[in-house]
């Protein structure tokens, strides 16, 4: 007979990492949107930054449940660089304080988290 392990319920750390990633989703959405250009490159801009950062990369290699995941130091680098970027597209399309907002609060959060949950072997 096989014990089932109770149901994890997620941490305040995993919570935020969540909303970082929700957070990062839009800002992606509103780069694409916000920069100059026709509404339809604006909307292939947007669409390709959705799914190149979301589906691509952070389904493949970043995500929990991800087939191919990378280990704890590459993981963590990627997704500090990811968030980087998406700061410095924000910034870049005209919202500077936002940006340096969400930079140091996204990677604050998905660092910690990231510590939490696997040490940097």
């Amino acid at each position: 007979m096989t014990r089932e392990e109770p149901p994890s319920t997620p941490g305040i750390l995993e919570i935020g990492v969540f909303l970082a990633e929700l957070a990062l989703l839009a800002v992606l959405v509103y780069v694409g949107i916000a920069l100059p250009g026709t509404v339809v490159g604006r909307i292939v801009l947007t669409i390709v930054l959705v799914v190149v950062v979301f589906v691509v990369v952070w389904g493949r290699w970043l995500a929990p449940r991800a087939p191919r995941r990378l280990p704890p130091r590459p993981g963590l680098a990627l997704k500090v660089a990811i968030f980087a970027v998406g700061a410095a597209l924000l910034a870049w399309s005209g919202v500077v304080v936002p940006a340096v907002v969400f930079l140091v609060v996204t990677e604050a959060v998905v660092v910690a988290a990231e510590l939490r949950r696997r040490p940097l072997r």
